[in-house]
């Protein structure tokens, strides 16, 4: 190998590596984007989850107030 191949085979690798570099910053950013969406995403989700369990828990106890209004009526022989 010549000192000119030499060179050009030098040159290409720093040039792959500066490349490989940036695209791991890339990469790097796209995940911590990622990771945010992610967060955001769960703590939606819990709250929802929350709200819904907090309107189940009130379904339930109406519910339960109107089987025992049924039941009372059923009982009283009407």
């Amino acid at each position: 190998m010549t000192g000119e191949e030499m060179e050009r085979a030098i040159e290409f690798l720093l040039q792959s590596q500066a490349t490989l570099e940036a695209q791991i910053a890339e990469t790097g950013r796209q995940l911590s984007a990622y990771a945010e969406t992610q967060s955001e995403f769960i703590e939606i989700t819990s709250r929802n989850i929350d709200a819904l369990t907090a309107a189940q828990t009130q379904t339930d106890t109406r519910l339960n107030k109107l089987i025992g209004l049924f039941e009372q009526h059923i009982v009283a022989g009407h």
